[in-house]
């Protein structure tokens, strides 16, 4: 059984702080964690609400990745869906060349008849269970199209993610050889789909924040697909949903090629905190699996949850002018977390606050900015925005009224002089 987290409290962080005016307050002492080296090329884990990169491996290097790349789109056609420029109920009708993909048995596949429609519902649950390949061209049709626009709206999505080291060339991550007359142009046979873990974290983060609803469909274990009254019963390839390890994985998508080897990214919501890992290249399919369970067990035997509330004081004051008092505390503006090391100590949590200006001058509204907060871990590996540490505005605790004119005026001259 996996040790339940523990939620560590504002007084912790609090009780241990040194207080430094403006500056920096630190959490004094060594904590060493122990090494994990997965057996797989590459591979991430990621709190989901902040991005924080809890574990890396060669994250930031593009690789295949195969039918993870269904999770991109996924994210477009759910954009799309939600600025109604689709719907569940819309049909689509397979080309010749996607009703040969689907009966090809080298191929995860739901099969599809020429002639028939299909709904974006059932080729969305068959995408994301049973990474069904032709379904996949079919939700790029209905929303470009073709294949090849639908290619260009992933390149052109992925850069507005941030995600700029991608190669895409299909839907659904096969191999280009498997297409027919829709490769993509003027693309070589044998290129697949490449992206960093790291891409992929990002693309699973902005799912799950934006349409979290994705997990109501890669939690099922299983769907029956209906064509016309003919039942085709789809198993989840993710096996971790049947697990018995206490993970409580209910996402996300595999991908499996000879090019990638055996690719997995998982979600899991363990005490009401989601991590989202990546594993890419892994050796064979029960690998990635393994490899999955040992990074999650990895977080929570090693790393605490620190959670910071709204309208905590961080014991950190700034100088006011012109004020019937110096100085103000501060609060920060909203709610703050992060995964820490267990037995926190090292430097490890560094908090710096930054007034907005050189000069807060009173009066001051209680709840009125007045700096910023910026918190992080010393040697933390980041955020996946790129981000280095926790940015949060800093609110005045209380008001401050303003001084006499007149003896603001002389204070005002004195320090002219």
């Amino acid at each position: 059984m996996l040790k339940k987290l523990k939620k560590l409290g504002i007084s912790f962080l609090t009780s241990l702080m040194v207080v430094t005016g403006i500056g920096q307050g630190f959490i004094n002492a060594d904590q060493t964690l122990p090494q994990l080296d997965l057996e797989a090329k590459s591979a991430i884990a990621v709190d989901a609400k902040t991005g924080q990169i809890i574990y890396a491996k060669d994250d930031k290097q593009t690789y295949p990745v195969a039918s993870m790349s269904k999770l991109l789109t996924a994210y477009i056609l759910l954009q799309a869906i939600h600025k109604g420029e689709i719907t569940w109920e819309t049909r689509v009708t397979p080309t010749a060349t996607e009703v040969d993909i689907s009966n090809n048995t080298e191929l995860t596949n739901v099969p599809l008849q020429e002639g028939h429609s299909y709904t974006i519902r059932q080729l969305y649950q068959a995408m994301l269970v049973g990474s069904a390949n032709a379904a996949t061209m079919l939700i790029g049709n209905a929303i470009s199209g073709t294949q090849t626009k639908f290619i260009d709206k992933m390149r052109e999505t992925a850069k507005s993610l941030g995600i700029t080291d991608a190669k895409i060339y299909s839907a659904n991550g096969l191999t280009a050889k498997y297409l027919g007359d829709e490769i993509y142009p003027n693309t070589d046979e044998n290129v697949e789909n490449e992206f960093s873990v790291r891409d992929m974290a990002i693309i699973s983060q902005k799912l799950i924040k934006e349409y979290p609803e994705i997990l109501e469909t890669t939690k099922l274990t299983k769907i029956d697909f209906n064509d016309n009254g003919e039942i085709t019963t789809v198993n989840n390839t993710n096996e971790l949903l049947q697990d018995d390890s206490n993970l409580e994985v209910d996402g996300l998508k595999t991908g499996t090629s000879d090019a990638a080897g055996y690719c997995f990214a998982s979600t899991t919501n363990k005490d009401g905190h989601r991590i989202i890992t990546v594993i890419a290249g892994a050796k064979d399919n029960d690998a990635r699996f393994d490899q999955t369970k040992n990074l999650l067990n990895y977080i929570y035997n090693n790393y605490d949850y620190l959670a910071i509330s709204t309208n905590q004081a961080l014991r950190q004051d700034i100088k006011v002018k012109y004020g019937k008092q110096s100085s103000i505390s501060t609060i920060i503006g909203n709610d703050l977390s992060l995964w820490v090391p267990k037995n926190t100590r090292a430097k490890a949590l560094q908090i710096k606050l930054t007034p907005k200006s050189s000069k807060i001058e009173a009066p001051i509204k209680q709840g009125e900015t007045v700096g910023d907060y910026q918190i992080t871990i010393a040697g933390n590996l980041g955020f996946i925005d790129g981000s280095t540490d926790l940015k949060t505005k800093a609110l005045a605790a209380n008001s401050v009224e303003g001084i006499n004119i007149l003896i603001k005026w002389w204070q005002m001259l004195s320090d002219a002089i």
